[in-house]
């Protein structure tokens, strides 16, 4: 499959969705949180988060940073 092939997959299965006021906050609340967890987690790691559950969507990742988050989360790797 070329790339051109992989993102069409996954733009043909994804949703653009905007970040306003509401989710930024939501998403800086779990920054401070997670950053409990691990101290390497990122303000694009809780905007993800916060967006996947916003929309009460699974999160498909690799990034070992949400690893302990099984009822959210689809690890890949």
């Amino acid at each position: 499959m070329s790339v051109s092939d992989k993102l069409s997959f996954i733009l043909l299965r994804t949703q653009d969705v905007g970040l306003d006021a509401a989710l930024a906050r939501k998403a800086g609340a779990l920054n401070k949180e997670r950053k409990r967890v691990y101290k390497r987690w990122g303000l694009v790691d809780s905007i993800v988060l916060a967006t996947a559950r916003a929309y009460n969507a699974k999160l498909v990742t690799g990034d070992e940073h949400f690893r302990d988050l099984d009822d959210e989360v689809i690890m890949i790797k």
